[in-house]
């Protein structure tokens, strides 16, 4: 359909080398420090002190592994924009186990194609 996924991630570009290396991912990983391009979006959030002591108990350290002191990060997101920069479709939910299916997408893009 000659659509494209980027991944757009708060997370340090080591680390997202790291990951794009080991899942044998074939798309782009892009680095947005301090999810400011996120914020520019409309879709960056504080995470929650409770959220932080939960994360912190699991060992998460979002302000280290972001590189940026703050506890922040994108709503978990779709985007579809089509080769005019339109966007087409918008998928959020601050729910992270929230997500469209696969399926979704495709039908998504075969309406717009």
């Amino acid at each position: 359909m000659g659509a494209g996924l980027v991944v757009i991630s708060p997370q340090l570009p080591a680390a997202l080398a790291e990951m794009k290396a080991k899942l044998k991912l074939d798309f782009p990983l892009l680095h947005d420090f301090g999810s400011a391009y996120a914020a520019r979006l409309g879709i960056a959030m504080t995470v929650p002190g409770d959220l932080a002591a939960i994360y912190a108990k699991f060992g998460i350290d979002l302000p280290v592994a972001n590189g940026d002191g703050a506890w922040r990060l994108p709503v978990p997101s779709r985007w579809i924009v089509d080769g005019a920069g339109i966007v087409r479709d918008v998928f959020d939910d601050p729910d992270y186990t929230v997500r469209p299916e696969p399926a979704e997408t495709v039908a998504k893009l075969r309406a717009i194609v």
